[in-house]
């Protein structure tokens, strides 16, 4: 059974509905994919659902809250939503699952596996943020700046973007080809991606990009824990040309973590994750599958 385009909602201790699609086999093992600035993918492309169905993995989307259909909850932390991961993986009947963050939503990914080490058996990040950042391009940091300084300006902003977008769908991913690599140039060019670009940012904007300021206070203040308590091992893949997230991010996360295997690609740029999604998730269902038997046989000792 396959449910991959069905919207579904969990509801949370607190009374909040957290949104999710699932992909794949409900009897696969659980991967839960933590999207990045413009929200999860609104449905599932023939790739990522063949690829679900030959690797054996149940993939979550989760839109976080203020985004898409989950509620919203301004005063939500990093901390805060590994608990929501938690309540959504009891929700989907798995004690046991593995985490993806790619760009904004790696914080969460390391979150989860920070606060959830008995639970969250292999970890991702792609192309994510490691840290506050301090050292992104002028344009984003002047962002961020402004965004701190005004949210309620840059949410009306936010809100001329998404009518702009409705009316010229394709002027999204021209926005993001601005800047890109090569590689990311020739990705946004293609009708497919610059359509997908759109309809997932006027997705998670439904209900107004209020969630998306939220995520951009959380990700570039202090998390509120350091990656070097995370026990167990994480995945970190990243692209040398990406120009929204430097490479060193990468780099000083893995020296931070106890145990990290990293990743380095010279070509790629920032959104790569799609290009690599073959090898990434089936390195985590290894790596989660093997979790999975360590336990067992410390179990059976």
């Amino acid at each position: 059974m396959d449910d991959r385009n069905t919207p579904r909602v969990a509801a949370l201790p607190d009374g909040r509905l957290l949104s999710y699609r699932s992909i794949g086999p409900q009897d696969g093992v659980l991967v839960l994919y933590l999207h990045g600035a413009l929200g999860s993918p609104p449905s599932a492309c023939p790739h990522l659902e063949a690829l679900t169905s030959n690797l054996g993995i149940r993939y979550v989307m989760v839109s976080r809250p203020g985004f898409g259909g989950s509620d919203r909850a301004p005063r939500r932390t990093l901390l805060g939503f590994a608990r929501d991961a938690a309540e959504l993986a009891d929700h989907l009947g798995q004690e046991r699952f593995a985490v993806v963050g790619v760009s904004a939503g790696a914080p969460y990914a390391l979150a989860c596996a920070h606060e959830l080490p008995d639970r969250v058996a292999a970890t991702a990040v792609v192309g994510g943020l490691a840290r506050p950042p301090t050292d992104l391009r002028l344009p984003s940091r002047l962002g961020l700046r402004a965004l701190h300084a005004r949210p309620s300006a840059c949410a009306r902003a936010g809100d001329v973007l998404c009518a702009t977008a409705r009316r010229h769908p394709r002027a999204l991913a021209a926005l993001l080809r601005a800047g890109a690599t090569p590689a990311d140039r020739r990705l946004h060019a293609e009708a497919e991606a610059e359509e997908c670009a759109a309809v997932r940012f006027l997705a998670a904007a439904s209900n107004g990009v209020g969630g998306m300021i939220d995520d951009m206070h959380i990700c570039t203040r202090p998390w509120g824990f350091a990656p070097a308590g995370i026990r167990g091992l994480v995945q970190i893949w990243h692209g040398v040309q990406d120009p929204l997230v430097p490479v060193d991010h990468a780099i000083h996360l893995a020296a931070e973590l106890p145990r990290a295997q990293l990743a380095l690609h010279p070509d790629e740029g920032h959104f790569f994750y799609r290009r690599r999604l073959r090898e990434i998730l089936s390195d985590l269902v290894a790596q989660l599958t093997s979790a999975s038997l360590s336990r067992r046989l410390g179990e059976a000792a």
